[in-house]
């Protein structure tokens, strides 16, 4: 017998053991079991899994019995609110804060006035007509006397976008190399600033490098307000600083004009309790920004309660600014 039968022969012996495991005529089996067989493993599973699946259920029920549905548990892990600015790129297209146009091409621009008009879409006055929905808050400290129980729903501070001027609508400044960027902080439930008892302790702290802000309030002949939470935009190194604001820091202009947002739009109680918030802004207009240079920019909030910290992004954001025109 050639090798080649031998071969064949294991082979079909094999396939004919295989036939014999997946159907046993002779001793009516599947898989090596008989139906009864099949039957009980069959009925223990299915009450093996069943009783995970009722634990699982009561483990869940039990969690979710122990939390507010408008408030977390726990909020440890974040403090005081970190900043951000817009415009800013989402991250399903390129995950970046830095702004690099060239003024003379608006195709290089449009994305960002694009973002703009989208962020500032829901605080335009035509949609915040709803008297159920918004209130006029006047100003002053926190709102932290308003209280609400069971299904109640918060209403929302109206803002009024017309304070962020020239930020408010159109091409941002962006068509004149004047780019303006609009500055808030993140939304933590049940946080609101504080304001400083000792303005010498309005400093930048950990490695923001921020200037005073007695200076800041001082540049721009301001006496300071208890009940504002200030920002400012600033470079990040000397350099940074003369390319962005030309070594004077009145060369930025804010919107509102006092440059900070009032207190009374704090705290901010959760989605579910307080759907229709909107976060109160600061526009900032870099006026006379030096062309065809990166610069890297720092913008600060201003509250005794933010302490700076970069690991957590707390208190003050970096982004790269570079206005690019052709030279002449």
């Amino acid at each position: 017998m050639s090798s080649s039968d031998d071969s064949r022969g294991r082979i079909a012996k094999a396939w004919g053991d295989f036939k014999v495991f997946l159907w046993n005529p002779e001793d009516k089996t599947v898989l090596g079991r008989s139906g009864k067989s099949w039957a009980k493993i069959t009925l223990f599973y299915m009450v093996y899994y069943g009783f995970l699946a009722c634990l699982f259920a009561a483990s869940i029920s039990l969690v979710l019995s122990t939390l507010d549905e408008y408030t977390p548990k726990f909020q440890t892990r974040v403090q005081a609110p970190g900043v951000t600015i817009q415009p800013k790129t989402p991250s399903k297209r390129k995950q970046t804060s830095n702004i690099i146009f060239n003024m003379d091409k608006p195709d290089s621009y449009k994305e960002y006035t694009n973002q703009l008009d989208e962020f500032l879409y829901a605080y335009r006055s035509e949609n915040q007509t709803d008297n159920d929905r918004f209130m006029n808050c006047p100003k002053g400290n926190a709102n932290t006397q308003q209280t609400y129980s069971g299904n109640d729903v918060a209403k929302a501070c109206r803002f009024d976008v017309g304070t962020l001027g020239e930020c408010s609508s159109g091409n941002y400044g962006y068509d004149e190399g004047k780019p303006c960027v609009l500055i808030k902080v993140n939304r933590i439930i049940n946080w609101y600033p504080v304001g400083f008892t000792d303005l010498s302790k309005a400093t930048g702290n950990g490695d923001s490098n921020a200037p005073a802000l007695a200076d800041i309030l001082a540049a721009n002949g301001q006496k300071y307000d208890p009940y504002l939470m200030y920002t400012v935009c600033y470079g990040s190194r000397e350099e940074d600083e003369k390319n962005l604001n030309g070594g004077t820091v009145t060369s930025t202009e804010y919107f509102p004009k006092a440059n900070g947002v009032g207190f009374q739009y704090y705290p901010y109680f959760g989605k579910p309790r307080q759907p229709d918030y909107l976060n109160p802004v600061v526009a900032a207009k870099f006026n006379n920004v030096t062309y065809n240079v990166e610069i890297n920019v720092k913008c600060k909030a201003y509250a005794a309660n933010i302490e700076d910290d970069a690991r957590m992004r707390i208190g003050y954001f970096t982004f790269v600014l570079k206005v690019e025109k052709k030279e002449n």
